[in-house]
């Protein structure tokens, strides 16, 4: 090539600027290659106040995805502590799901009066421990409420559907005493059934807001 020459100075100047060009777009590419295939772990910001058992003033909750809880603590992006609230009865403990008007006075009931510890929920249901069983508060709307029929049973008109637990006599007359303070009506009174029989046993009926039945009773031990 004559170096002289205009044509050829021409020449290899856009030669070089064609090099110059494609190790640019290289570069490019490979930074933006680098860039997209980087991956971050996602941080969590998850604070959350442990509830005990016996103290039903101090909840925490917090929110994740529209559901809150106050089962789960984070300190890191990488590990999570789920606390127990409550323990598990023993053999098979139950699960039963319950329809409730108002979630708020349902709180109140079982989580204030009855010392339910409370577990998981969000704003259409509650979990709650009933002595170790899981029982759960569905809001299914504000005109929700049971409908009693009535079966009689050692000269009790028992509401049916109903619940409950068979307790302990000194756990009976504690929530029954309980129940009392806190202005409940009883349906049926604390008495004993079937007395002098077999199967002998303590029983009280009353309701939750939403009209539901519970039945709590304890076999003697005559």
């Amino acid at each position: 090539i004559d170096c002289c020459h205009p044509k050829s100075i021409i020449q290899m100047l856009r030669s070089l600027s064609a090099v110059v060009s494609l190790a640019s777009l290289r570069t490019s590419a490979f930074t933006i290659a680098s860039t997209t295939t980087r991956c971050h772990p996602p941080t969590s910001s998850l604070v959350v106040s442990i509830l005990t058992p016996n103290d039903h003033h101090n909840r925490g909750t917090v929110s994740r995805n529209g559901e809150s809880s106050i089962r789960q603590s984070s300190s890191s992006s990488s590990s999570s502590e789920y606390v127990s609230l409550a323990n598990p009865a023993p053999g098979s403990p139950f699960h039963l799901a319950l329809p409730v008007h108002d979630l708020d006075i349902a709180k109140n009931f079982y989580g204030n009066i009855l010392g339910c510890a409370e577990g998981r929920s969000s704003e259409k249901w509650q979990d709650y421990s009933l002595n170790g069983h899981q029982i759960v508060c569905h809001w299914v709307g504000n005109d929700y409420r049971c409908q009693d029929y009535f079966n009689p049973v050692d000269g009790d008109d028992v509401p049916v559907p109903h619940f409950g637990l068979a307790l302990t006599e000194d756990q009976f007359h504690v929530l029954g005493d309980r129940v009392r303070a806190a202005g409940i009506q009883f349906v049926i009174e604390p008495h004993l059934r079937f007395k002098g029989q077999p199967g002998e046993q303590w029983t009280m009926f009353f309701k939750d807001p939403s009209n539901n039945n519970l039945e709590f009773k304890a076999m003697t031990t005559n």
